[in-house]
């Protein structure tokens, strides 16, 4: 049986697989509100965390759609915020109780660590990475 837990991820390793690929294909939710104009993650998908629990159906079926496309079985899903501290983990662990028991095994669901403010210090610069 499959758990409902969730990892972290540091940012070397969420740039290592935007560079140089991923062993499975993922997904950057970024849950900020407001505070997702100074900036994003490439790529990334913002799903607010206020709206977040009535997101979480449709948010589902866009990865499992991107995962139906991309011929894998898992999907890696990363969640962020300004810091991972709230709002990024508290909507991974939404997710998380909203999948079936029958889907957990298609998500690995990580927290990024330090979250987009550390992304920024590291990455901002890096426009194949870092949007606005």
């Amino acid at each position: 049986m499959q758990s409902r837990t969730i990892k972290y991820l540091d940012t070397s390793q969420l740039y290592s697989w935007m560079k140089r690929g991923a062993p499975e294909p993922f997904q950057v939710i970024d849950v900020r509100g407001s505070d997702y104009k100074g900036g994003h993650i490439k790529g990334g998908w913002n799903y607010p965390c206020r709206n977040f629990p009535d997101s979480i159906t449709e948010l589902t079926a866009r990865l499992n759609e991107k995962r139906r496309l991309s011929g894998c079985t898992v999907i890696n899903v990363v969640f962020h915020c300004a810091r991972s501290q709230q709002r990024g983990p508290r909507s991974a662990m939404m997710f998380l109780k909203d999948l079936p028991q029958a889907d957990l095994t298609n998500f690995n669901v990580y927290v990024l660590r330090g979250g987009f403010n550390h992304w920024k210090s590291v990455y901002g610069r890096d426009s194949t990475v870092t949007e606005d």
